[in-house]
């Protein structure tokens, strides 16, 4: 009875109650288990990049275009897209990809642990959406009741997990918020901005927001190292906003020095 269409399924589970909810549950289990299942499990002399990522608004576009940018450049970059995980809010598309969800983020990240190595690999978390001033992403997605998902939450699952080597993009307004909590040696954290500040380009007319033109399209191919990539982004989206006389969205960034480190690795082992 478990059919690929989720929307049928959503819109159930809301009138038939738990059983409903269960099934419907099931289905976003397997179809992460069916993207997990894919994964190549080759070495790396270096350790492997893995990459998850989760567009967290499905009533635009841009966000979902986005995150699937993030993987095709993320997987050029790092050798990770045999290695790639989507959850995606779309309302144009609501059978192809899991919901991105605080409990399809969870599970996730529990199956791509069980198939790192977590001494050696890294994970590469991007996310996308609407973000607001008290440290939260806007999750929703047409059938799906709205949901917060929080900096405190995410590095919660980001810990339950076990994966001890990240890198974490967020793409909203008041991403910068998302840096403490999740700031360790050996994580790299980079937000569109600051925690008090909005970012730009959120629209259902547009294919990637300000920050994900010029970091995802425009700096990550051509930069040697990450840092120079976010440094690059920076500069331009500073540019930008000058030249559009808007608040500047100030992008923040924090690299933990055993994961730069460890970066620079896979980094340098891609290019020979």
């Amino acid at each position: 009875m478990r059919c690929a269409r989720l929307l049928p399924w959503i819109l159930i589970a809301a009138s038939m109650g738990v059983h409903a909810d269960e099934d419907a549950a099931q289905v976003q289990r397997d179809l992460i288990d069916a993207q997990v299942a894919r994964i190549s499990t080759e070495p790396a002399e270096a350790g492997r990049v893995f990459f998850l990522g989760f567009a967290g608004h499905g009533d635009e576009r841009v966000f979902a275009e986005e995150i699937k940018l993030a993987a095709q450049r993320v997987g050029e970059k790092y050798g990770s897209s045999a290695r790639t995980v989507l959850l995606l809010n779309d309302r144009r598309d609501l059978s192809t990809w899991p919901l991105a969800s605080e409990s399809s983020l969870r599970y996730s990240l529990n199956a791509l642990a069980r198939v790192m190595n977590l001494d050696e690999d890294v994970l590469f978390l991007a996310l996308s959406s609407h973000g607001s001033a008290d440290a939260t992403l806007n999750v929703s997605n047409t059938g799906m009741t709205p949901q917060a998902l929080s900096a405190n939450v995410l590095a919660s699952l980001l810990g339950e997990s076990g994966i001890r080597w990240k890198v974490v993009v967020v793409s909203a307004c008041y991403s910068g918020a998302f840096i403490k909590p999740l700031a360790d040696n050996q994580t790299i954290v980079i937000t569109a901005a600051a925690k008090n500040r909005t970012s730009f380009g959120c629209s259902d007319q547009r294919d990637l927001t300000y920050f994900g033109e010029a970091f995802y399209r425009d700096s990550l191919p051509g930069s040697t190292h990450l840092r120079g990539a976010v440094d690059a982004a920076t500069r331009e989206i500073r540019r930008r906003e000058k030249e559009e006389d808007v608040r500047p969205s100030q992008p923040q960034a924090y690299f933990g020095p055993l994961m730069e480190e460890k970066l620079r690795g896979i980094e340098q082992a891609q290019v020979r």
